[in-house]
């Protein structure tokens, strides 16, 4: 039997957070569940982060929130200096995604496999109830892909560290999962062997796009045809009415063409539900 993976996070690099949650809240109806910065108007009371966190997030300059979509999370990053990777990554592609975050039973399997195919790590996060493994994109392309595990209770269990103690009373109804990453690259074939063999899946030509199956998920590689660098592009989500939110999204001014609702340099798409 295949290991047990699946896409738990996106992370979309944005230049204010507190703009970007709010279009976010207003278009889909989506709340906060935590965040490592000061969200107490978003009814999250601010509590310091312990030394090791606080540290990280000092070094790199970054304020962060989530919010939960059903089972899955979306995660938003803005830098507070422009003297970081997060404020350079700004200014070269401006916001959008940039980070695949999937939960798996052990690290340790991935990392052999990571190792065996002579990738990089961007960087790793070891705590001691979270571990995680980030894939640097130079040798991945598109964007950072991350394995992670959680060290409290049991892999798979629904808790998720960096969703918070209680992500699952501040989540709001009417939302299943995120079920698809797309990727706009311009090599699909080539980035989905780079990302399949490291995940230990293969990949499967459907509608003439190269997926990766995931449990109750999925990574899509599409062809660009924008010209813009390799990117993390779509994200597909199942929830109860996309219709309401293409129609919030309108009457804010975003682009909603094709079905799809541009907001902070990704794309949301409906999949059918229940997912197949």
């Amino acid at each position: 039997m295949a290991d047990r993976i699946r896409l738990r996070q996106i992370c979309l690099m944005t230049a204010a957070l507190e703009p970007a949650i709010d279009t976010l809240m207003e278009v889909f109806g989506l709340t906060v569940c935590y965040g490592k910065a000061d969200l107490s108007r978003y009814g999250i009371a601010y509590v310091p982060p312990p030394p090791f966190q606080a540290e990280f997030f000092a070094k790199h300059g970054l304020v962060s929130a989530q919010l939960p979509i059903g089972e899955t999370f979306l995660e938003l990053v803005a830098p507070t200096r422009a003297d970081t990777p997060a404020g350079r990554f700004l200014e070269r592609r401006g916001p959008g995604g940039y980070m695949v975050i999937t939960e798996v039973e052990d690290t340790r399997l991935y990392a052999a496999r990571i190792e065996a195919e002579g990738v990089r790590l961007a960087g790793t996060v070891d705590y001691p109830t979270y571990h995680e493994l980030q894939l640097d994109p130079r040798d991945m392309g598109a964007a950072i892909l991350s394995f992670s595990m959680q060290r409290e209770g049991r892999p798979f269990d629904g808790g998720w560290y960096p969703g918070g103690p209680d992500w699952q009373r501040r989540a709001a109804p009417g939302f299943t999962a995120i079920r698809v990453a797309e990727l706009a690259v311009k090599a699909p074939a080539d980035v989905a062997a780079k990302w399949g063999a490291v995940i230990g899946r293969p990949v499967v030509e459907q509608d003439g796009i190269a997926r990766i199956g995931l449990e109750g998920s999925e990574i899509r590689f599409v062809p660009d045809v924008s010209g813009r660098p390799d990117r993390l592009d779509s994200l597909h989500i199942e929830m109860d009415d996309f219709r309401a939110a293409q129609e919030r999204a309108r009457a804010k001014g975003l682009c909603v063409e094709h079905g799809g609702i541009g907001c902070n340099g990704v794309t949301f798409k409906q999949v059918s539900a229940p997912w197949q």
